[in-house]
C-alpha cells in the first residue's frame, strides 16, 4: 500500500511540477492575456472531458471488475468520440469558442478522451504503476514539445502551445495500447448484454459525472465571471493562482486515486471505512504544511517566476488557501461515496456548493475581482464539506474523534503490508 501511494504521489508531483513549469513559460513568453486564452481552451477541454467521463472516467474504473474488458473498451471509446464531435460543434454554435479554435478543441478532446479511457481501465485493474507511467510520459511530452518549439525553432504562439498539448495526449495513448491489448484477451464470467452495460454507464457514470460537473462549476464558474467582468488579463492571473493551488492538491488527489482503486475492488464495509479514514488523516497532515509554506513566499518570488503582470498573486492565493485545506478532506470523502456507489450524496453536496458559488461569486467578483473569486470558492467548499462530513459520519457510523487527524493514526498506513 505504502509503495503504491508514494509512487502515485511522486508521479503527480512530477506531472504537476511540469504543469507548473508550463504555466511559468507561457505566462512569461505570452503574457497574462494569452495565458487567459489558454486557460479558457483548457477549461473547454475539461468540460468536454467531464461529459465524456460518463463513459470513460470513474464510472469506467468502477465497472472494470464487473464487465468484459473488450466490451468496456469499445463502448467507452465509441461514446467518447461521439460526445467530442457533438460538444465541440455545440460550443461553436453558441459562440463559446472562436471558429479558429474549433479544430484544436475537437482534436484535443478526442485524444484526451481516448487517453482517459485507457487510464481508467488500467486503474480498474489496479495497474496503478502503468497509470502513473502514462501521467509521467504525458508531462515529459508536453514540456519537451513546448521547449522545442519555443526555444529551438523560435516559434512562440498560443497555437504552438495547443500542439504541445496534442502531443502530450496522443503519445501516451499510443503507448497505453501495449498494456491494454493483452488485457482484452482476458476472459470474464459476466453474461450481461451491451445494452445492460450502456445502461450501467448511464446509471453510474451520469451520477459520478454530474457530481464532477457540479464540482467544476464550483471552482470554474468564477473563470467566466472574471473574464466577462474583469477581462482576460485578470483571468490569466487568477488561472495561475488556481494552478499554484492545484499543485498542492496533488497530495489529496494522489491519495484519493489509490483509495478509489482499493474501494472498488473490495466488498468489506469495514475495510472501506478504514482505508478512507487513513487516507483522510494522511491527506490533511500532508496538505497543511504545504499551504503554510506557500503563504510565506514573498511577492517578488512570484514576479520572478511569472513576470510583473502577476504581482497581485499573493492575496489571491490567501483567498484560495482555505479552499485547498478543505479539499484535503472533501476529496477523500467524495471518493468514498463514489467508491461505494452513493453518488447521490456527492451530487447533492455539489449542488449546494453550486448555489453558494453562484451567489457569492456574483456578489464578490464585481467588487473584489480575483480575490472575491477565491473567497467564493472557499465558502463553497466549506458548505459542501460540512454536508459530506455529516453524511459520512451517519453512513459509516464514524465518531467525530475518528475524523480528527493524528500522527499516531498513520502508523497503520506506514506499517501495513497489504497490496
Amino acid at each position: 500500500m505504502l509503495l503504491k501511494v508514494i509512487g502515485t504521489i511522486l508521479s503527480k508531483v512530477f506531472t504537476t511540477g511540469i504543469g507548473f513549469l508550463i504555466v511559468i513559460i507561457t505566462s512569461k513568453e505570452l503574457g497574462s492575456s494569452a495565458r487567459g486564452e489558454i486557460a479558457l481552451m483548457l477549461l473547454n477541454i475539461s468540460i468536454i472531458g467531464l461529459i465524456q467521463g460518463i463513459f470513460n472516467g470513474s464510472s469506467l474504473t468502477f465497472l472494470t471488475p464487473r464487465y468484459s474488458f473488450l466490451k468496456l473498451t469499445l463502448v467507452s471509446n465509441v461514446f467518447s468520440i461521439l460526445l467530442s464531435l457533438l460538444l465541440t460543434t455545440f460550443f461553436l454554435e453558441i459562440h463559446l469558442i472562436e471558429e479558429d479554435h474549433f479544430n484544436f478543441l475537437l482534436i484535443l478532446s478526442l485524444f484526451q478522451g481516448a487517453l482517459t479511457s485507457s487510464q481508467s481501465l488500467l486503474l480498474g485493474k489496479e495497474k496503478i504503476a502503468s497509470f502513473n507511467y502514462l501521467e509521467i510520459i504525458k508531462s515529459i511530452t508536453l514540456i519537451g514539445t513546448l521547449l522545442m518549439w519555443f526555444y529551438v525553432y523560435g516559434t512562440i504562439s498560443i497555437e504552438v502551445t495547443f500542439y504541445a498539448y496534442l502531443a502530450s495526449y496522443s503519445l501516451p495513448f499510443l503507448i497505453s495500447l501495449f498494456w491494454l491489448i493483452p488485457l482484452c484477451s482476458q476472459t470474464n464470467s459476466e453474461r450481461n448484454s451491451t445494452s445492460t452495460l450502456i445502461s450501467d454507464f448511464f446509471k453510474f457514470g451520469f451520477q459520478i459525472q454530474l457530481n464532477n460537473i457540479s464540482q467544476m462549476i464550483n471552482y470554474r464558474f468564477c473563470f467566466f465571471l472574471i473574464e466577462k467582468l474583469k477581462g482576460k488579463s485578470e483571468l490569466g492571473i487568477f488561472s495561475v493562482a488556481i494552478s499554484i493551488s492545484e499543485a498542492i492538491w496533488i497530495v489529496c488527489k494522489s491519495i484519493a486515486t489509490f483509495q478509489y482503486s482499493r474501494l472498488v475492488n473490495t466488498e468489506d464495509v469495514h475495510e472501506k471505512k478504514r482505508i478512507t479514514l487513513v487516507s483522510l488523516h494522511l491527506s490533511f497532515l500532508a496538505t497543511f504544511p504545504l499551504i503554510v509554506i506557500l503563504l510565506l513566499l514573498p511577492t517578488n518570488f512570484f514576479t520572478f517566476l511569472f513576470g510583473t503582470d502577476f504581482n497581485n498573486l499573493r492575496p489571491i492565493l490567501f483567498s484560495l488557501s482555505i479552499a485547498v485545506l478543505e479539499l484535503s478532506y472533501f476529496t477523500i470523502i467524495n471518493h468514498y461515496f463514489t467508491g461505494i456507489g452513493l453518488n447521490k450524496l456527492n451530487i447533492f453536496g455539489s449542488v449546494i456548493g453550486n448555489v453558494t458559488t453562484v451567489i457569492s461569486g456574483i456578489l464578490l467578483v464585481p467588487i473584489l475581482g480575483s480575490i472575491g473569486a477565491g473567497i467564493a470558492t472557499s465558502i463553497s467548499y466549506f458548505i459542501m464539506l460540512i454536508y459530506l462530513v455529516y453524511q459520512f459520519k451517519k453512513q459509516s457510523k464514524t465518531k467525530f474523534r475518528e475524523l480528527v487527524p493524528s500522527i499516531g493514526s498513520l502508523k497503520i498506513f506506514f506499517t501495513e503490508q497489504t497490496t
